[in-house]
């Protein structure tokens, strides 16, 4: 999946360049281009579809829509940055907090977008290691924002040899609290049936 979206990546940043036309590579490259090409303007508005759909390639388009919305704004920038060091979950669910941070996240991405490699292939991993260290500050600011019921749990995931994933610290934290809304509503019938049983039975004709 990471290889894909890789590939993806390098098709629209213009790093996977178009070969000569060869039959063993040329056809394959312009198929993919076009399939990314129709990935990318499914997701437009119609409005800015029709601008682009008379670029060569993908990488075309792309610098279209960065030249139009892509500049980098730093009073943006720095205001999202102090919404994502403020927000807390505070009594939402787990999900409705994470959805949350993703929007400020990809807000975030939008306006300062992590760097990226310029070597050939990327065969020195740094592009690699900066989408990790990039999980891993994601994984902190969640962990951050968390209700304090959550302590015990995020101690655990930071206590592992290895911190886990983005995705799996969510999905972690995510069943921690399904099991505690169960255990809640298991106890709240356990306390009606007992109450029951204390009220005295109303004979006919009581008042």
């Amino acid at each position: 999946m990471a290889n894909i979206l890789f590939a993806k990546i390098g098709f629209i940043d213009g790093s996977i360049k178009k070969p000569e036309k060869t039959p063993s590579t040329y056809m394959a490259w312009m198929r993919c281009d076009a399939m990314i090409k129709g990935w990318l303007t499914t997701l437009m508005e119609k409005e800015i579809r029709s601008s682009v759909k008379y670029a060569n390639s993908v990488a075309e388009i792309w610098d279209d829509l960065k030249e139009r919305f892509g500049k980098e704004s730093a009073p943006r920038g720095y205001e999202l940055k102090h919404s994502l060091t403020v927000t807390r979950q505070d009594g939402t669910s787990v999900p409705a907090y994470y959805t949350n941070l993703c929007g400020l996240w990809d807000e975030i991405q939008s306006v300062s977008p992590i760097p990226r490699c310029t070597c050939e292939g990327c065969t020195c991993g740094l592009g690699k290691k900066l989408v990790e260290l990039k999980e891993k500050e994601r994984t902190y600011e969640f962990f951050m924002g968390l209700n304090i019921e959550f302590s015990v749990i995020r101690t655990q995931i930071l206590a592992m040899k290895q911190i886990t994933s983005l995705g799996t610290a969510y999905h972690l934290v995510a069943e921690d609290e399904q099991q505690r809304v169960v255990s809640f509503a298991k106890k709240m019938t356990q306390e009606a049936f007992v109450f029951q049983a204390f009220v005295p039975a109303k004979h006919e004709g009581q008042q």
